[in-house]
């Protein structure tokens, strides 16, 4: 195990222990989707401001947390448990459509600390139900299309606000502590994966930390009503996390953990695309 090595690498008197650290893999890994994801959050938000709420919400809709999650798991457990992990995950997908539906609906109303508490509450309310269901592939599928279908609709025509006139400086605090929050994160999912089982490692896995990173950054920024139009857009990244879970669920035991992930983010990355070119097709319309 990756703990194990990383126990025997602080032993060994030839390695400094910061490097002895940096060489475990799973601590490695960890480090790696912490910037990432940090990274990803900036960036989403910077484009937002710059570009519009699209772009922002294609770049965060990316699969940068749930993603190298599962890549930790693969790691540390085996293919049974990841098929049962994508098939909570599938179900959890549910609560981060939730908490982006409460954003869409409350942030133009309300400041950011009673959105993101109300948000995080809705996401506890279908977290706390999904453990509660025994789940199948065709259950998951029939309400995750019900609950994605009716968000779609119900944030259709949802646009960005006026320019508040603030533009986005990153402190240099920023990064960092995002990079902490997302390891620590990830790192308790792994960690807690033999206690909790594969259904509640599934829901925490997709617990939108990327999110509530980037609600705090781009709201006191934009203000509520953009952050609203850049949460709508995400909206319609979900469905590719959907997809992605699907296929993990339908592969990971007859192709393995490596092809099934691969399958499952290359579904990812090509509803990204298909959704970039539509938006470059309506552009060319209007313009026409």
């Amino acid at each position: 195990m990756a703990l194990t090595r990383g126990r025997q690498y602080c032993r060994s008197p030839a390695l400094p222990a910061l490097l002895n650290a940096v060489l475990d893999a799973l601590w490695f890994s960890i480090l790696v989707k912490a910037v990432v994801t940090a990274a990803t959050v900036i960036v989403s938000a910077v484009a937002a401001e710059k570009s519009g709420p699209f772009w922002g919400g294609l770049i965060v809709g990316l699969p940068v947390s749930a993603g190298p999650a599962y890549v930790m798991l693969a790691i540390e457990y085996d293919d049974a448990f990841l098929a049962q992990a994508s098939l909570t995950s599938l179900a959890g997908n549910n609560g981060a459509v939730i908490f982006i539906l409460v954003l869409v609906y409350i942030a133009p109303r309300m400041s950011l600390l009673p959105s993101l508490f109300l948000a995080t509450a809705a996401w506890i309310v279908v977290a706390f139900l999904v453990r509660a269901i025994e789940w199948t592939l065709p259950m998951a599928i029939v309400i995750g299309t019900v609950v994605l279908a009716a968000t779609l609709w119900l944030t259709r025509d949802v646009q960005p606000g006026p320019p508040t006139g603030r533009t986005i400086r990153p402190r240099w605090y920023h990064l960092p502590a995002r990079a902490a929050a997302v390891g620590f994160f990830v790192a308790g999912v792994v960690t807690l994966g033999n206690v909790i089982g594969p259904e509640a490692t599934g829901i925490l896995s997709v617990y939108p930390v990327t999110l509530t990173s980037l609600l705090v950054l781009v709201m006191p920024r934009l203000g509520g009503q953009t952050t609203a139009a850049l949460m709508a857009g995400i909206v319609r990244s979900m469905v590719g996390f959907a997809l992605g879970f699907i296929v993990i669920y339908l592969t990971v035991i007859p192709w393995g953990a490596a092809l099934s992930l691969s399958a499952g983010l290359a579904v990812m990355l090509v509803w990204a695309a298909f959704r970039l070119a539509h938006h470059s097709w309506s552009q060319r319309r209007t313009a026409s």
